[in-house]
């Protein structure tokens, strides 16, 4: 059996994903400016023989310098901690530049992009050299290697002039082969490659030997930051031209391998349950363009909270901004209110996860509290468009027995299938196929009984439902299907739907039974919760119903002028949602223009030529 080892590069001060793997090597490139804790089972590339100190010109190129002159292995192959080799068989989707994407890893993706022990090491075995799959320069909107170099903004041509006279001099037997390679339009990204020991060691010898030389007649004190990577971004050229001169020379086992790339690459945080029976646990869940919403919402949550009780609010997100936390923190927190932001990117990364109409894709985040907050027997989650009029504790606190979740009955949903339209009736008979439409539950509160929900299904099961795209109300109807028989109904004033637009109200909850109506009419009386849900909210037109209750909220908090201001763009609606009008048009244009295709990299060259 083959000693194999991939080298992961890490950079230093950086809590960033390792993948359990035996073949896999952690390594901190440039250890000389570590400054934190280094993590169990990382290895540091200013251990033995080293240049480690050369980092910030050398980039990750110092862990492959400490791995030839350190380690011992049969293959010695490298990669990043937001890069790895897809191991895959098949091709996989890429983006505009040849490149796998995923938001960022899980189990979901290793099993896609086969990155097992068993699958790596029989197609590694099967190779002399792996290298990073080859880009076209087409792709990069240049016409050459050399043309992509020129076109860098803080890189400089005559650098590469003058790798080439160190080539010629030294290593003329490859001269020829990085001649072309620079007049070539095959690019070889990222500096990854898997190479046997005998290649392995010729290859290091040579390219070291190069840049050192490189460095001895080179002034680079004045380069930017990015131009002091220089020797960096040269080393990544040569592995293509050696790879090149392999072709050439003939004889070998030669491939080339996708690229995965991940958005995030940062360890997930871990949250224990709060074992203080006092706790309050909620959810709410939000992007950064709904961050006024979504703080007016939690404002309002902490304005009627209890001294006795003990709240931790936790908001599942994927792209809510440092600055924007923090006045979460600064402004909301209070001695028995904490907020506590996560990124769920690890968790959905892989699922479409495309809600349909006015519903936003956060919706489908819900699911996680099973993984991520497995340690509370129960918590409550909320969406971001609601008010709230009342101590969410009093909420949490009802007990649920062995029903899976706590949910208010969707007088909107029944109104629907009862005649105002029948298509919603067939559409639960024949898709959710539950036992009665007047069972149904809106999914905006709801009170987990994550100890019950655990036994029947799974965070996994529940993302590939959702992947199916079948569903109307996305992830409401997966939780009435999974929850069907075993859920303790609330009262309809802990989840009021407003009369959206003015029309819900005698145009739609009319139709439902009269004791449902009853009941939403009583509930408008005296809500506990007012839900905004709808494709109209107070945000967007200020005479929606009930808008009063959120202005009252909002002219008091650092948003207020944001809100104003969305309000009166002319694109307020997709705003509010997260989608600026050049997104949805971007989004139209992936429709008809697919990934890699010919027409798409056409029209992002003529984009590009004329912006």
């Amino acid at each position: 059996m083959s000693d194999i080892k991939l080298f992961v590069t890490h950079t230093p001060n950086r809590n960033t994903m390792r993948i359990d793997n035996p073949l896999f090597c952690n390594v901190i490139a440039g250890s000389d400016f570590q400054k934190s804790p280094v993590p169990a089972g990382v290895y540091q590339d200013n251990v033995g023989e080293n240049i480690s100190s050369k980092n910030k010109s050398y980039c990750e190129l110092t862990t492959q310098y400490w791995a030839w002159k350190n380690v011992k292995a049969d293959y010695y192959g490298f990669c990043h901690y937001r890069r790895f080799f897809s191991f895959n068989p098949n091709k996989l989707k890429k983006n505009d530049w040849g490149i796998i994407e995923y938001s960022a890893l899980n189990d979901k993706v290793m099993e896609e992009l086969h990155l097992n022990e068993k699958d790596m090491r029989s197609y590694i075995e099967n190779y002399d050299f792996l290298i990073a799959e080859g880009i076209p320069t087409q792709k990069l909107l240049a016409k050459s290697v050399y043309d992509h170099y020129e076109k860098a903004p803080e890189l400089h041509i005559k650098d590469v002039k003058i790798l080439l006279e160190i080539i010629k001099e030294k290593y003329p037997e490859i001269s020829d082969t990085a001649e072309a390679f620079f007049k070539g339009k095959t690019f070889y990204p990222c500096n990854m490659f898997i190479m046997k020991r005998e290649l392995f060691d010729e290859y290091s010898a040579m390219l070291f030997d190069i840049l050192e030389e490189f460095e001895n007649r080179v002034d680079m004190s004045l380069y930017s930051r990015e131009g002091y990577r220089t020797t960096g971004h040269l080393g990544e050229r040569m592995v293509g031209i050696f790879y090149e001169y392999l072709k050439k020379k003939g004889g070998y086992r030669l491939g080339e391998l996708q690229i995965a790339l991940f958005q995030n690459a940062d360890e997930p945080v871990e949250i224990k349950a709060k074992e203080d029976k006092n706790v309050v646990p909620v959810v709410l869940a939000a992007n950064q363009n709904y961050v006024p919403i979504l703080y007016t919402c939690a404002q309002s949550i902490v304005n009627h909270t209890s001294n006795e009780r003990k709240y931790e609010i936790y908001v599942f997100h994927t792209d809510i901004e440092k600055e924007s936390q923090k006045v979460f923190h600064e402004q909301l927190e209070r001695d028995n209110v904490r907020f506590t932001f996560i990124d769920v990117t690890r968790h959905v990364s892989g699922y479409r996860l495309e809600a349909k109409e006015h519903i936003t894709t956060e919706t489908f985040y819900r699911f996680l509290i099973l993984d991520i907050l497995k340690g509370y027997d129960k918590v409550l989650y909320l969406d971001c468009d609601m008010i709230i009029m009342r101590d969410i504790a009093e909420l949490y606190d009802i007990e649920l027995g062995n029903t899976l979740i706590g949910a208010v009955k969707d007088p909107d949903f029944m109104g629907q299938c009862n005649g105002a339209n029948p298509a919603t009736g067939k559409y639960c008979r024949e898709v959710l196929k539950i036992k009665s439409p007047f069972q149904y539950f809106q999914a905006g509160v709801l009170l987990f009984n994550v100890a019950e929900l655990k036994k029947v299904t799974t965070v996994k099961e529940l993302l590939e439902m959702s992947d199916t795209g079948i569903y109307k109300y996305s992830d409401q109807d997966i939780l009435n299907i999974i929850c069907e028989d075993r859920v303790t109904y609330l009262d309809m004033a802990w989840n009021l739907l407003v009369d959206c637009n003015h029309e819900r109200w005698h145009e739609v909850i009319k139709f439902a039974p009269y004791y449902i109506l009853d009941e939403y009419e009583e509930a408008r009386k005296h809500p506990y919760i007012i839900h905004y849900a709808g494709f109209l909210k107070p945000w967007m037109k200020p005479d929606e119903d009930f808008a009063e209750e959120f202005f009252k909220v909002a002219r008091t908090n650092p948003y207020y002028e944001q809100i104003l201001w969305n309000m009166n763009t002319t694109f307020a609606s997709e705003v509010a949602y997260g989608i600026t009008a050049k997104e949805k048009l971007k989004r139209k244009l992936k429709k008809v223009l697919p990934k890699d295709s010919w027409l798409r990299t056409v029209a992002r060259n003529i984009y590009y030529a004329t912006k």
